[in-house]
């Protein structure tokens, strides 16, 4: 391989960084932009195909809102707020009347079920610090090449740099797809949870209408 092909190689794997990082944190962030205006925790949701009437945002006691499934009106909405009822709890949304669900027990059963989804989060966060790493590199040593290119040095060093960084980003986008693959599954299972726990409090008239 010539030192053209090699930089053109290094080059591909640059651009490949960007897309690899925004698909990353479009997966685990909580503000992720859908198409409709709307905000959700996970792209692929039992939610969105099966309960597009429902939405839920957990609000911590701080007012802090870590994560949900709604519309961007709604978090402002919460956000403006603060919290209210100075605990963690439940805001949902259901045929287009809110509620609010603070009953302790209730949101204990919440928090551990949106626990595993939370961890799998940080872990597909911690390997998107990784890709972010490995793409601030290769973009450093892609620029020297080209100086060095320009200078019209070789640098054999600089070309098995980029090469071990670049096989480094395949292993991380391969950790980051299982990753990515077990969060839905635990998302899914979470929201499934979350909406029988809502309505069943709705029902029994714990969850009490929100302003």
């Amino acid at each position: 391989m010539n030192t053209r092909t090699q930089l053109m190689g290094g080059l591909f794997i640059l651009a490949l960084i960007p897309t690899a990082i925004w698909a990353t944190q479009a997966k685990i962030r909580a503000t992720n932009n859908s198409e409709d205006g709307g905000i959700s925790v996970i792209s692929k949701s039992v939610l969105s195909q099966s309960q597009p009437d429902f939405s839920w945002i957990y609000v911590q006691q701080d007012g802090e809102m870590t994560i949900g499934a709604g519309h961007s009106d709604d978090w402002e909405q919460l956000e403006r707020q603060g919290n209210p009822y100075h605990a963690d709890y439940l805001w949902v949304k259901t045929a287009g009347t809110p509620y609010v669900i603070t009953d302790p027990a209730i949101v204990a059963q919440i928090k551990t079920a949106i626990i595993p989804m939370q961890q799998q989060g940080e872990k597909m966060q911690a390997i998107g610090e990784q890709l972010q790493q490995k793409g601030d590199a290769i973009n450093s040593q892609t620029q020297q090449l080209l100086l060095n290119i320009a200078a019209d040095k070789e640098d054999p060093q600089i070309q098995m740099e980029i090469d071990n960084l670049s096989t480094s980003i395949d292993k991380l986008g391969q950790q980051m797809d299982e990753l990515g693959k077990v969060h839905e599954s635990l998302s899914n299972t979470a929201e499934k949870q979350i909406v029988s726990l809502a309505q069943a409090a709705i029902k029994a008239g714990t969850a009490i209408k929100a302003p």
